[in-house]
Parts: C-alpha cells; sequence; structure tokens
C-alpha cells in the first residue's frame, strides 16, 4: 500500500474535468513491482471508466499488478461493462479505492470470490473532495421541468412545422441561460429533425446540459448540431433496432436501447433512466407529444411557457400538449402557485404542476 500511488490517480482524475459530467472524476493507475504501468482516467461522460483505460494501458503487466483507483470500481452493465470483471479477467492482484461508491453493490465480495485482495479508504478524504458534487448529487431525486414556446392559441408550430421564431430574441435568451442550470436538455426525435437545435447555453463561457433526443430508429442525420462536441448527446432509441448507424458511434455520443412503446405510456422509464447515469435535473423542451407524454405519467415538476402575441390557427397546427388529452375536465392538470412575467413583447408563465379536482 502506497499512498503516492493514489495520489497519482487523484491528479489523474483532475483531467476529466469538466466533459465527465454529470459522472465523477476518476483516476486510476496499475503498479507492479513499484513501478506504474498503467494510467487512466476517465475522460468524457459515456467512455470508458479509469480503471478500463489504466488496464489497457498496462496491458500484459496488468497480471499480479496492484490497481489504485480514486472510487470504487462499478460492478453493474451501464452504459460500459463493468470495471470489477475487467479487473478479475485482467489478474490484478489487489485493488486500493479510496472512496466506497453508494451506487455499488458487492464490488468488493465480487472481487474477493476471485481471489483479488481489497483494501477501502486510502486518501479518502482528498478523493472525497474531488467527488463531494456527485456524492451530494445521489441523494437527490430527478427534477423534471416543461420548456415551450407557443403563440396565444396555444400552438408550437404551424401546420408545415415552421416553429422560427415564435418568441422574442429576450425569451430565446433567457431560455439559453435557464439551460446551464439543468443537467440535460430533452427533445423527441420530430423536434431534432424539424429545428436542427444546438440545445446549448450558446455561450462557450457557460455550462452546457447534455443533450437528450428520444429517436427510436436512429433516423439523425450525422451533419445535425446534436452530434457537434459542444455537448455530450444521449440518444434514446428502440431496444429492437439491431444495425446502429456508423454516425451514431462516436466519442459523446450515448446510444440507451428502451423499450420505445412502453416509454410512450410511461414517460418515467425515461427519467428512470437518465437517473442511473446521475442526471437529476432534466428540461424537456418538445414536441407536443413528448411534453404530453410527460405530463400525463406525472413525471413533470414544474412548467416554463413562453407565449408570444401571436395566432396562428388551424387543425392542423401543432399545439404544445399532443397526444389525446384527457376526457373530462376533472382528469386535467392545473397549474399551482402560478407567477406570469412579461419579457419583451412576450408573456412568461412558470408554475408547479397539480392535479385538478374539477
Amino acid at each position: 500500500m502506497n499512498s503516492k500511488y493514489m495520489q497519482i490517480a487523484i491528479n489523474l482524475a483532475r483531467k476529466g474535468e469538466p466533459k465527465v459530467f454529470p459522472n465523477p472524476q476518476v483516476g486510476c493507475v496499475v503498479v507492479k513491482d513499484d513501478k506504474i504501468v498503467g494510467r487512466g482516467w476517465h475522460k468524457y461522460f459515456g467512455g470508458k471508466h479509469a480503471e478500463i483505460n489504466a488496464i489497457e494501458c498496462a496491458g500484459k503487466n496488468a497480471k499480479g499488478a496492484d490497481l489504485y483507483v480514486t472510487l470504487e470500481p462499478c460492478n453493474s452493465y451501464g452504459k460500459c461493462p463493468p470495471c470489477a470483471l475487467a479487473i478479475v479477467n485482467a489478474k490484478i492482484k489487489r485493488v486500493f479505492y479510496a472512496v466506497k461508491d453508494k451506487k455499488n453493490f458487492g464490488t468488493k465480495e465480487f472481487l474477493e470470490k476471485n481471489g483479488i485482495e481489497v483494501h477501502e479508504g486510502l486518501l479518502k478524504k482528498k478523493s472525497t473532495i474531488l467527488i463531494k458534487d456527485y456524492l451530494r448529487h445521489l441523494k437527490v431525486k430527478p427534477l423534471v421541468s416543461i420548456k415551450a414556446a407557443m403563440t396565444l392559441d396555444g400552438k408550437i408550430a404551424t401546420r408545415c412545422y415552421d416553429s422560427k421564431w415564435i418568441t422574442s430574441q429576450k425569451a430565446r435568451n433567457l431560455v439559453y441561460k435557464m439551460r446551464t442550470l439543468y443537467d440535460a436538455v430533452l427533445v423527441g426525435k420530430n423536434t431534432a429533425l424539424k429545428d436542427n437545435p444546438l440545445l446549448t447555453s450558446h455561450n462557450k463561457n457557460l455550462k452546457n446540459p447534455i443533450r437528450v433526443v428520444i429517436d427510436p430508429k436512429l433516423e439523425l442525420p450525422k451533419s445535425y448540431k446534436l452530434f457537434n462536441n459542444r455537448a455530450n448527446t444521449i440518444i434514446f432509441y428502440d431496444k429492437n433496432i439491431s444495425k446502429i448507424p456508423k454516425h451514431f458511434k462516436k466519442e459523446g455520443v450515448i446510444l440507451t436501447p428502451i423499450n420505445i412503446e412502453a416509454s410512450k405510456r410511461n414517460f418515467n422509464l425515461i427519467i428512470e433512466r437518465l437517473n442511473s447515469f446521475s442526471i437529476k435535473r432534466i428540461l424537456i423542451e418538445g414536441g407536443g407529444e413528448i411534453i404530453a407524454s410527460a405530463l400525463f405519467s406525472k413525471s413533470v415538476d414544474d412548467i416554463y411557457f413562453f407565449i408570444a402575441p401571436k395566432i396562428i390557427g388551424g387543425k392542423t397546427s401543432i399545439p404544445v400538449v399532443g397526444g389525446q388529452g384527457v376526457k373530462r375536465i376533472s382528469e386535467s392538470l392545473n397549474i399551482k402557485k402560478m407567477q406570469v412575467k412579461k419579457i419583451g413583447i412576450d408573456f412568461f408563465i412558470k408554475g408547479k404542476i397539480g392535479k385538478s379536482k374539477g
């Protein structure tokens, strides 16, 4: 046991900031015969974990070596295979981790069962400071908000799907700032295809949220802005899709299979999966079908509606809340603690979701 190696792992972990958000910064070194033979850190959200990068760096030298890592190795399948299994397969002799990961179950027992000596707590205080935001995040339940820009008659696009721009630049600037307060911004495939949005803060000095798109058949073109490197992008697609287009397989794009039909009926399946990625603050920006699914699955806490002094009209223009809607007024959702103010020429309404009593 040597604290200098854990300190090196801590220094490596810091290299992951800020691309690993909302994952923790983690660093790892592989040591053999008192010499570092492998180094690694978690480089970006959705990428290989620090242990995998360090083991791959060490190659054959990992056999019989010690592994120092700032956070307990994972022992479950998520965006990547479990690191605990990779450690066993690499024939590591001893594992030293600084902080126990409260999201993990059975890592120590699994490693020991496979003949690996495990030690916990080396430079725990320093490593805990490194991941304090991540640890605090684990205790928080997801907050889900809806943001929508609409006309006075509740439309978000014309019958030809034209929506640029319904609200004023002043309102849009406020939306860009709002995005910095969230871990992720979510849209559906139709919104992504029609608008080709950036879904960022539009400011290089401000934090960008993770972009989330529900694209069941993986139809987004490779030229779209959601594939640029300004922020990471999670793409939910139908679990029955077997052929993945090449442009979806790139750094910063996290492909997430899910039962699409089930998630339409119960949007909480999407929220639960995002929560498993430690994404706790989610801003839904459309379109109408996604908003309806989220609202009537009781997934939503807050709404932020921007209303422009315009009227589109038409039966086939696009409403802010799609779907079939409720049958009776008594089933409708109402807004509590509502606040209304002017943003330039537009109205801004915010409030909490509550259930009407009729």
